[in-house]
């Protein structure tokens, strides 16, 4: 009788453990979530996406309201829905004690815009990766022009942003190495403004300050890109302070060992 008694009392001590429990995570799910806190991290100061679009899109695409319960939050779908925008980078949501939520966003760093006459303009962003423009911000970034001279017929999208070999053979590999090294330099972030692309005389620089233009030409490799800006570093702080901004028209830094610099 005992032992039948211990039992019972066990099983309704098990039973009433389970109902708290249940009960528990029932009022848990039937809470209503407050806005979410939204940790954005900018890359270089370049914002591509604010808190205030990044709920709004949320919202669009019905996966958040306001007043949503817990119950109903997916942070899953979120969380593949943010990482397949065209502006994040990495995206992490969870969902803290109570009513709080958290998503974690970080954005991408567009480094270089390559501007077409035909076709749809692109970024190209500090990972070597392919963009589409956003339409939520336009970074003052590094200008490409003259690039059909290289893309003589429309490329598929997917295609090119998948191929590493076609990549090269348009060049945006070279492109890549000339705006990382200027987006990483501050001088020549700031006077740099546009690259142009001439099938004679490769990638020609245009200068903020200063009537000249910067013959280029190649950017092969990163080595090659560090000792061309090196040389025109050179001609800067060696010639510049005496002849002055306004007497070159060209600078040609094809030439390995070598400047070529031509007056008006």
């Amino acid at each position: 009788m005992k032992k039948w008694l211990k039992i019972s009392l066990g099983v309704i001590f098990t039973v009433g453990v389970i109902t708290l429990l249940i009960s528990a995570n029932q009022s848990n799910n039937s809470k209503v979530l407050q806005e979410p806190e939204i940790d954005l991290e900018v890359q270089n100061g370049v914002p591509l996406i604010t808190e205030a679009e990044l709920l709004r899109v949320l919202k669009t695409n019905r996966l958040y309201r306001d007043k949503i319960p817990k119950s109903e939050l997916d942070t899953y779908a979120i969380e593949n829905f943010l990482d397949s925008l065209n502006e994040i980078e990495s995206a992490d949501v969870f969902i803290g004690l109570g009513n709080r939520w958290t998503i974690k966003v970080k954005t991408k760093l567009p480094v270089a815009r390559i501007v077409m006459n035909r076709g749809d303009d692109f970024y190209i962003d500090n990972r070597q990766k392919l963009m589409r423009l956003s339409p939520y911000s336009k970074p003052k970034i590094l200008v490409f022009t003259g690039m059909e001279t290289v893309f003589k017929n429309r490329f598929d999208w997917d295609e090119l942003i998948n191929n590493d070999s076609l990549k090269t053979i348009f060049k945006l590999d070279q492109i890549y190495r000339i705006s990382s090294y200027v987006c990483n330099d501050a001088f020549y972030d700031a006077q740099i403004v546009q690259v142009h692309y001439d099938s004679e005389d490769g990638f020609i620089l245009i200068p903020r300050v200063g009537e000249h233009k910067i013959i280029f030409g190649s950017a092969v490799s990163e080595e090659q890109v560090k000792q061309k800006f090196e040389k025109l570093t050179t001609f800067y702080e060696d010639v510049i302070p005496y002849e002055g901004w306004s007497k070159y028209k060209s600078i040609n830094l094809k030439f390995e060992n070598q400047i070529v610099a031509k007056k008006k």
